[in-house]
C-alpha cells in the first residue's frame, strides 16, 4: 500500500501507472517503464506494489497487462528518462485509490496488501531474494522486502519464516518482526511472530537482536541453538537453548509443544486449518501438554493432543472445529 510518507520513487511509480493506463499499447512507453524498473531494485518494488494494490481495487479492468518484468541483471546501465510528471491532482487521485482500495473489499486481509511474498494456508513457500538469500515461509505467513544500496531489510508481517542469509560486507541484512529487530551477517535462523510476540532461533552463525526492553542490555547476541523469546504484553525477554530438531520444526510439518497450554496449541494450529477453531472451555485451554503434532492434519493433531485431557473436537458446523471438554 502507499507509504505513510510518500517519496519520489513512489510518486514516480504512480506516474508510470497512470501513463500505462492511458497508453496501454505504446511499446516505447512500455520499454521505458521496464528500463526504469531495471535501473534500481526499489523502482521495481514500488511499481509492483502500486500495480498489485491497484488491481485489488477493481481498476485492473482498465489497466493493460503488466509489462514484462525487467531482467534481473540489465545488460547496460541505460537509465530510462523519468515519465512526464502527471499533475499533483492526478497523482493524488491514484495514490488515494491505491491506499483506499481495500475499503471496497469484503473482509480485506490488510497485512497481505503490504506484503511482497505470502504463503497460502497449509502450504510452505521457498523464496530466493535478489541478493541470493533464501527465505522459507510457513503456512499463512507474509513478508515485505525492502532492499537498497545501503541495506537489506525484510519485515515479517505474519507467521513464521526461516532465513538463510547470503553474506554481503557492504550491506547489512535486517529482519523486523513486530518491535524486534534482528541484525544478520551470514547465518541460518528462524523468526516467529504471533500476536506481537516474537521468537528468534539460530541454527547456525550469529545474529544480534534488539528488543524494546533491552535498555540495560542494548543487544542480545545469539549463537547456534540460542532462542530469544520476546513477550510484548509484559515487554520481557527470555533466552533459552534449543536442540536442532526444535528449531523451526514446522519445516518438517511438525508442531513441537513442550509444556504448552491448549490455548497456545490451538493458536498455532489456526495457521494451518481453513475456517475456525473455537475453544469453548476456558479450563481446558489452560491445561498443559507435551506432544509432537502433525501439521498436515490439524484436526487429527488437535484430537490427539486433547484426548488425554478429556477433550474432544467436533466438526458439525461447516468450516468450524469446536474444541470442548467431554460431558
Amino acid at each position: 500500500m502507499a507509504p505513510d510518507n510518500p517519496n519520489p520513487i513512489w510518486e514516480t511509480a504512480l506516474d508510470w501507472l497512470l501513463l500505462i493506463q492511458q497508453h496501454p499499447d505504446d511499446p516505447d512507453l512500455t520499454q521505458r517503464l521496464n528500463d526504469w524498473r531495471a535501473s534500481a531494485p526499489q523502482h521495481d518494488a514500488a511499481y509492483r506494489k502500486a500495480l498489485k494494490v491497484w488491481r485489488l481495487s477493481g481498476e485492473a479492468l482498465s489497466l493493460a497487462q503488466e509489462p514484462t518484468p525487467a531482467p534481473a541483471a540489465p545488460p547496460a546501465p541505460r537509465l530510462a528518462p523519468a515519465p512526464r510528471r502527471s499533475s499533483r491532482r492526478k497523482r493524488s487521485l491514484i495514490g488515494a485509490a491505491v491506499a483506499a482500495c481495500a475499503v471496497f473489499m469484503l473482509l480485506p486481509d490488510w497485512p497481505a496488501l503490504r506484503a511482497d511474498w505470502h504463503s497460502p494456508m497449509a502450504e510452505h513457500r521457498d523464496i530466493i531474494l535478489s541478493d541470493g538469500s533464501r527465505v522459507q515461509l510457513d503456512s499463512n505467513s507474509l513478508i515485505d522486502v525492502q532492499f537498497d544500496p545501503q541495506q537489506r531489510e525484510v519485515t515479517l508481517l505474519r507467521g513464521q519464516a526461516f532465513f538463510s542469509v547470503k553474506p554481503d560486507a557492504t550491506r547489512a541484512f535486517y529482519v523486523k518482526a513486530g518491535s524486534v529487530r534482528v541484525r544478520v551477517t551470514g547465518t541460518e535462523f528462524a523468526v516467529s511472530l504471533n500476536d506481537s510476540n516474537v521468537d528468534v532461533s539460530v541454527q547456525s552463525g550469529t545474529v544480534v537482536v534488539k528488543t524494546p526492553d533491552s535498555s540495560a542490555r542494548p543487544e542480545h547476541v545469539l549463537h547456534h541453538g540460542d532462542q530469544l523469546s520476546y513477550r510484548a504484553t509484559h515487554q520481557t525477554t527470555r533466552l533459552a537453548q534449543l536442540p536442532d530438531e526444535q528449531i523451526a520444526p514446522w519445516r518438517r510439518w511438525q508442531l513441537v509443544a513442550i509444556d504448552q497450554s491448549v490455548d497456545d496449541v490451538v493458536s498455532h494450529l489456526r495457521r494451518y486449518q481453513p475456517g475456525l477453531i473455537v475453544l469453548t472451555d476456558k479450563a481446558l485451554g489452560q491445561r498443559r501438554i507435551t506432544a509432537v503434532l502433525n501439521l498436515r492434519d490439524p484436526k487429527r493433531a488437535l484430537q490427539a493432543a486433547i484426548a488425554p485431557l478429556g477433550g474432544r473436537v467436533q466438526d458439525s458446523v461447516p468450516y468450524t472445529l469446536i474444541v470442548s471438554a467431554k460431558p
